[in-house]
């Protein structure tokens, strides 16, 4: 019975990073609201050019802040299923102090 719940249980530990969902920090909203900020406090007009560039810009760094925590979070996620997999391996850092505490 183990031998057929071994392969399937490799399987789906194989699958579980697939289903993560991808981190969205929905740019364009953020990008407005930096556009309404600022033009709340007089640093520029909505409606001008530099309404448009300020939105540009916007776009541009939540952009690559949102490349950056994409990057992390597939880091993470290695890091975890190679965490799990080592789980039960006796020379793991935590499995030495947890089997010295048994004594």
């Amino acid at each position: 019975m183990k031998y057929y719940l071994y392969p399937l249980c490799l399987v789906m530990l194989a699958g579980m990073p697939a289903h993560a969902q991808d981190i969205d920090l929905d740019c364009k909203t953020l990008a407005e609201q930096m556009v309404e900020r600022l033009s709340a406090e007089g640093l520029l007009t909505a409606e001008a050019a530099d309404g448009q560039r300020a939105r540009a810009i916007g776009m541009e760094l939540c952009g690559g802040a949102q490349a950056s925590a994409q990057q992390q979070h597939e880091v993470g996620k290695q890091e975890a299923v190679d965490n799990r997999l080592r789980e039960k391996q006796p020379e793991k850092a935590g499995n030495r102090r947890l089997r010295n505490l048994k004594r």
